[in-house]
């Protein structure tokens, strides 16, 4: 059976590129430049914001869009005629790193097209130590390969006594550079080993830290991410859940088979169904109508095939924001698992590291309540001569341990490639 691969994410009208009063003329300095940093790219728009007007206060589990929202109309009342809020959201309920910027510009975003885009030389496994790269680089897995099949094992045990249908378990790596790391550059090549995904970087620094520290520490969240939480323009909403996932292959025959093969899969269309369930359950109480295809479609990037569907609604009138339609979607069994607090349980007691912003939120909102935002994946957190990527994987009936691992793997070739390193098998 052939089935066509189509691009993520979705066709929505490009939000507007002219500049009100208060948007700069003048592009703002790069990402990890400083406070308030911060870029989102797609296949129409380039967004990028510099300083900071304003921060979004802490708030409860639950309640960041709210707040966002009440931000931003406080804004607009003080005399801003088209405030912001841009950053990450985390993991973690309640976990945000918001602002509205003092400096906003948006451009068109140069025409990049993925469909003849390589796939990467295979990878199953990232370096268990930094051989690659020399002696230059510090390098420390979380957990090592052994541990990961261990605790993928001990997911479907619980999967098998009835406590989950689902849950994502991650790896990071943390990596110590001899040089600061060039955070544009990095970006730069993330966005260029996936082009039709969202590029972005978002300062993240702790702004209490900075005070104990007596300055500003730069932390910047960047990556490339396939995959659309929720998009709104007006009454329009769009969600791209992906799930379901296999790595390519560089010889054209097998890597069409394995396409295929994935969109085939029982395994992966069980999974994948339970994702876009999930999110279509979630949105429909504030929409007048929602289509949801009944079968997912191939979309890949330069290292992976995905399943993806793209889910489209009209809104209520009364419908609350982006970003607060996204933290009522967030998190998905894309990133955590099914049932939700009962995944979360399990990740907490199988995983070895805090993920942070990693599976969060990263996008922008205004005070119409339009935005974007994505699921934070194929990313890093740099700060300096440091860097930690993530990647994980979904475990259900049917994962193997090996298979998983294997997965977590190739989506750590895209962000060590953008590293500037190399991994071997």
């Amino acid at each position: 059976m052939t089935r066509t691969p189509t691009s993520a994410g979705p066709e929505l009208e490009p939000p507007r590129e002219e500049s009100s009063p208060d948007v700069s003329v003048d592009v703002p300095p790069g990402p990890g430049s400083g406070p308030g940093a911060f870029l989102f790219s797609t296949r129409e728009v380039t967004l990028r914001t510099a300083g900071v007007r304003t921060r979004v206060p802490d708030a409860a589990p639950g309640a960041v869009g709210a707040t966002a929202a009440a931000t931003l109309a406080a804004e607009r009342a003080a005399g801003h005629p088209d405030p912001l809020v841009v950053g990450a959201v985390g993991f973690a309920p309640g976990e945000a790193r918001l602002v509205v910027p003092a400096h906003v510009h948006r451009t068109p975003t140069i025409a990049r097209d993925a469909s003849d885009a390589p796939p990467a030389p295979p990878l199953t496994a990232p370096p268990s130590a930094p051989a690659a790269v020399g002696t230059r680089w510090d390098f420390r897995a979380e957990p090592p390969p052994p541990q990961y099949a261990a605790a993928v094992q001990r997911a479907l045990d619980m999967i098998a006594q009835g406590r989950l249908q689902k849950v994502v378990l991650a790896r990071a790596a943390t990596m110590t550079a001899p040089e600061p790391l060039d955070v544009a550059a990095v970006l730069e090549r993330l966005a260029a080993r996936n082009p039709s995904g969202y590029a972005f970087a978002a300062d993240v620094a702790d702004p209490a830290e900075a005070a104990e520290r007596g300055g500003y520490v730069a932390r910047t969240l960047l990556g490339a991410s396939p995959e659309l939480l929720l998009a709104r323009r007006g009454d329009a909403v769009v969600s791209q859940p992906l799930a379901g996932t296999a790595p390519r292959s560089p010889d054209p025959d097998e890597d069409a088979r394995r396409g295929e093969a994935l969109a085939d899969s029982a395994k992966d269309l069980r999974e994948h169904a339970l994702v876009v369930e999930r999110v279509a359950e979630r949105l429909a109480p504030y929409c007048t109508s929602l289509e949801v295809p009944a079968a997912p479609s191939l979309t890949r990037t330069a290292a992976l095939w995905h399943l993806a569907t793209r889910i489209e609604g009209r809104l209520l009138e009364d419908a609350p924001s982006s970003l607060e339609l996204a933290e009522a979607l967030h998190p998905t069994p894309a990133v955590c698992g099914e049932p939700t607090e009962a995944a979360r349980e399990a990740i907490g007691e199988l995983e070895e590291f805090p993920r942070g912003f990693y599976a969060g939120l990263v996008g922008w909102c205004d005070a119409d309540g339009d935005g974007e935002w994505a699921i934070a994946i194929r990313c890093a957190e740099v700060s300096g001569r440091a860097a930690r990527v993530y990647a994980g994987a979904g475990i259900v009936e049917g994962s193997r341990p090996e298979a998983e691992l294997a997965e977590t793997s190739a989506k750590f070739r895209t962000l060590l490639a953008a590293l500037g390193l190399e991994a071997t098998p």
